[in-house]
């Protein structure tokens, strides 16, 4: 019977204990988690896949001759007569059936470009390989964004929790001297307002954090009710090396990913501008044909009606006349091709300007960060000499409370500093598609 209790009682507590339990994400997790789940992503999977039956179809329809069956039976409800003589004869029979089988192939010469569709179809897969790419992209851009952020705020909770134990210690510490009659009651409120002051504080970073998590876990595509929290700290990697900002702004500005794709864009318009100079020309086809015929009257049974055969094959022409709405259309067409170049010309700048941003913010957050990281060494050990001073009665309360204030101050000055690297640094990875 204990047996039976127990496994009861695991049985139900199991859900519980896996629903109260956090999944820990690292910042690679939580990349491959997006991946998996965004809808972008899969979408432009699909695309891909799309483009790819796309060029299939041109191949198809350019070098595969088109095959069409069609068959039709007629039924002579009242016949055509003529009089001859004086006498009338019937035209036609009771019952017709044809078979027809057409062949037709283009010739890819003149107005027929073939080949253009199909590098006009090559051109669609790329672009829809970089789109893909540039979701990609995007997405472990946005999560990194939002990971750095879960972490900023978690250091900025256990920068108000250790103000708070540094309060509540100082506050111990002049209550008891209070006590004993050699402090004054000035300083024992003093340290007790502020240490009421940093406990709303500290429930407002803890709220931030669960926010950020949210809002983190929503990135992530995941729709279940566990809480997830993230793995690693903010660090600063003061070796690494990204070239020279010449020769980084020469590569974004030069390769980037969205001048890839409006190089496409105007690919596939050049492109399209000689399929519209092809149609002021004639185009040539073969094509051959196979017919099976019969025509019998009613006093005939099915199964003996006779069907004769003729196979016919030539070369054919057609040739679009419409000379002014071939011009207008080729118009159109050059003008996209000028607008993809403007705009090539004008996200190069764009993104010149974009890179140097960045560039600047890196150099800024690297300063502040050495700045910051000296100050916080500075700041550790002023508050620890106001500490024991005080506690030796040779400054007062207030010199602790303001070398906490600078303490808390610096330290989260410095995570700042390292917040603002580790975002500028994803934005310049993502300018440089890494």
């Amino acid at each position: 019977m204990k047996t039976v209790i127990i496994t009861l009682t695991i049985i139900f507590l199991l859900p519980l204990v896996s629903f109260c339990q956090k999944t820990e994400l690292s910042l690679t997790d939580a990349i491959n988690i997006a991946m998996k789940n965004n809808p972008d992503v899969r979408i432009s999977e699909l695309e891909i896949l799309k483009a790819e039956r796309k060029i299939s179809e041109v191949y198809s329809e350019s070098l595969i001759p088109n095959l069409t069956l069609s068959s039709r039976y007629t039924r002579s409800v009242m016949k055509q007569t003529i009089n001859i003589f004086g006498q009338n004869f019937e035209i036609g029979a009771d019952n017709s059936l044809t078979t027809v089988i057409d062949v037709s192939e283009p010739i890819p010469i003149l107005g027929t470009p073939v080949f253009t569709g199909i590098r006009i179809a090559k051109y669609y897969k790329n672009l829809q390989e970089e789109n893909a790419r540039m979701s990609e992209i995007k997405i472990k851009s946005e999560v990194k964004k939002y990971f750095y952020n879960v972490l900023l705020l978690k250091e900025i909770v256990k920068v108000n929790k250790k103000s708070l134990e540094n309060s509540e210690e100082n506050l111990r510490v002049v209550e008891a001297r209070y006590k004993a009659g050699v402090a004054l009651e000035y300083d024992y409120i003093r340290a007790r307002v502020q240490t009421e002051t940093l406990k709303p504080q500290l429930a407002q970073s803890e709220n931030n954090l669960l926010i950020a998590k949210k809002v983190l876990k929503n990135t992530l595509g995941l729709k279940g009710e566990e809480d997830i929290d993230v793995k690693g700290e903010l660090t600063y990697d003061s070796l690494e090396v990204w070239g020279s900002s010449d020769e980084i702004i020469r590569k974004v500005s030069s390769e980037h990913i969205s001048l890839r794709q409006l190089k496409y864009n105007l690919k596939i318009n050049q492109q399209l501008a000689e399929v519209d100079y092809a149609n002021y020309l004639p185009k040539l086809y073969l094509f051959g044909q196979y017919q099976l015929q019969t025509n019998e009257n009613d006093g005939r049974s099915i199964k003996d009606y006779r069907f004769y055969n003729s196979i016919v094959a030539g070369i054919g022409l057609t040739w679009n006349l419409n000379v002014f709405r071939n011009s207008y259309k080729e118009d159109q067409t050059l003008i996209e091709i000028k607008k993809n170049q403007e705009q090539i010309q004008k996200t190069k700048e764009l993104l010149k300007t974009q890179t140097q941003n960045v560039i600047l913010k890196l150099e800024d957050a690297r300063n502040r960060i050495k700045t910051q990281s000296e100050l916080v060494n500075v700041a550790q050990r002023g508050y620890e000499l106001a500490s024991v001073s005080y506690k030796n009665g040779v400054l007062n309360q207030i010199d602790v409370l303001d070398a906490e204030l600078t303490l808390n101050k610096v330290r989260l000055a410095y995570l700042q500093a390292v917040y603002d690297f580790l975002i500028a640094r994803t934005e310049l990875e993502e300018l440089l598609e890494k």
